[in-house]
């Protein structure tokens, strides 16, 4: 089943349209978009999880930060 959708009108810069376009085609520019805002939106979250659990504990261990930068880039 796949989530009810909201038509909006939103304004960019054309340099990022050319390349959103060169990448997904122009029938992909929603699909591509649609991925990016929920990229954005998990980045976002997970920032607000760190935030919250430094304001609670202090800050986050230096050696747990150099783990997950290891894991983010594959190492």
């Amino acid at each position: 089943m796949s989530e009810i959708t909201v038509k909006k009108s939103v304004t960019i810069r054309r340099s990022i349209a050319e390349q959103i376009e060169e990448r997904a085609g122009a029938g992909g520019f929603s699909s591509f978009v649609d991925a990016a805002a929920e990229h954005w939106l998990a980045l976002l979250k997970a920032r607000e999880i760190v935030e919250d659990y430094e304001q609670a504990n202090g800050p986050l261990p230096e050696d747990l930060l150099e783990e997950v930068r290891r894991e983010w880039h594959g190492e």
